[in-house]
């Protein structure tokens, strides 16, 4: 009974943490299906972690923190839309001014706000804001697979959020003029198809999901309040995983969920004295494999080997 407890503990533990690579993973998947690549999602993902987490706390409601987390970081992504569609400016080059901006923003001002705006007693409220499990009657108690109605509100709306961008990608027309913005952005624009609109649309909303995604970390993993780096990777894994995916938003559950895994168990091993010495090991996994997979996206010929847009990281011209 204790050995399957910890499963089901460990499970959730996967799943939860899987859930802030998913929701950003899937905002990324729609991106890069326009054909837009976004290597800013570590700073977005910093600066909804900080939104999201104080006017969780001011306002004292969770979800005014994911929607402001949301609507920040999409406003954010503006700049990188206008930047790589507009300008025509190189996409990886803006991603990386997106990040380091999205960083710094983020812990100074999560630094300035634990020092200045917020004090003890806005700091007590951090435990009654944060999103709990909530255990379905009877099945939550099943051995094992229990785990999976077990878990928080948002992690249940990720799953369904996967499924929606599984259809919309692959059973709509719009879907379809996303797919074929990324692949023909001139054929597609011939069809009538506006690519520009497409395109920012698809960049804004992934960018949102990003800060979505730093806003869930902190409200139903990591409470707290730090004038230092939160997200740890996460956003590079993020994109990665869009890879590993094959851009498409079910397979993310799978690579998401399993990356998640990964990191839960770095914790849950260092206890035990036989593993110590490849726990260091355990850690470096997920960011070595996202080292890995970009390398992979870098080269032309493996890009297209596994299916990715073709105009991806290009800018589209009218002629």
């Amino acid at each position: 009974m204790v050995e399957l407890t910890m499963i089901n503990q460990f499970l959730i533990g996967a799943l939860t943490v899987g859930t802030i690579y998913l929701i950003a993973t899937l905002g990324e998947v729609l991106a890069e299906r326009s054909g837009i690549v976004n290597l800013g999602l570590e700073g977005l993902m910093e600066v909804g972690a900080t939104v999201g987490i104080i006017v969780a706390i001011f306002t004292e409601n969770p979800w005014l923190g994911f929607l402001t987390a949301f609507i920040t970081a999409a406003i954010i992504s503006v700049i990188h839309a206008f930047a790589c569609i507009t300008l025509k400016l190189n996409q990886f080059a803006s991603g990386l001014a997106l990040y380091i901006f999205g960083l710094g923003i983020g812990i100074t001002f999560r630094g300035y706000a634990r020092d200045v705006m917020l004090g003890p007693k806005e700091l007590m409220k951090i435990p009654k804001i944060r999103l709990y499990p909530v255990k379905i009657p009877l099945l939550g108690d099943l051995p094992v697979i229990g785990a999976l109605f077990s878990l928080n509100v948002m992690a249940y709306f990720a799953v369904i959020l996967s499924i929606v961008f599984w259809f919309i990608l692959f059973r709509t027309r719009i879907g379809l003029d996303i797919r074929s913005v990324g692949e023909n952005p001139a054929a597609a624009d011939a069809a009538g198809i506006n690519v520009f609109r497409l395109r920012y649309i698809a960049v804004i909303i992934g960018g949102g999901m990003a800060g979505l995604s730093g806003a869930y970390l902190m409200l139903a993993h990591t409470p707290q309040i730090m004038g230092a780096p939160i997200i740890l990777g996460r956003g590079w894994i993020a994109i990665a995983l869009v890879i590993f995916s094959f851009w498409n938003p079910l397979r993310a559950l799978l690579g998401a969920y399993l990356f998640g895994g990964l990191e839960i168990a770095y914790f849950w091993l260092q206890g035990i004295e036989i593993f110590k010495g490849v726990i260091p090991l355990l850690k470096a996994v997920p960011h070595v494999s996202a080292i890995i997979l970009l390398t992979i996206m870098s080269i032309e010929a493996l890009r297209r080997r596994i299916g990715a847009p073709e105009a991806l990281g290009k800018p589209y011209s009218r002629e």
